[in-house]
């Protein structure tokens, strides 16, 4: 049998802050892993989706800025 794995767990307000300015100071996925108590993939999961988010509000924008140049 192989290891268990972690139970999933939601980002809390606190965690989400300290998430996005560790990854302005430049920290890696581990050292922020190590810090917030969560695995490299959890990080690596979270950068994804905070970049989704990013390119559908960018694409929202876009389309706003297009339909009033109309």
């Amino acid at each position: 049998m192989g290891a268990s794995k972690p139970v999933a767990r939601f980002w809390t307000s606190k965690e989400e802050s300290k998430f996005r300015a560790m990854l302005e100071a430049g920290k890696t996925a581990s050292e922020i892993a190590v810090e917030l108590n969560r695995t490299r993939l959890a990080i690596y999961a979270r950068l994804q989706q905070l970049d989704r988010k990013r390119a559908r509000v960018a694409r929202l924008l876009e389309n706003r800025l297009k339909a009033e140049a109309k």
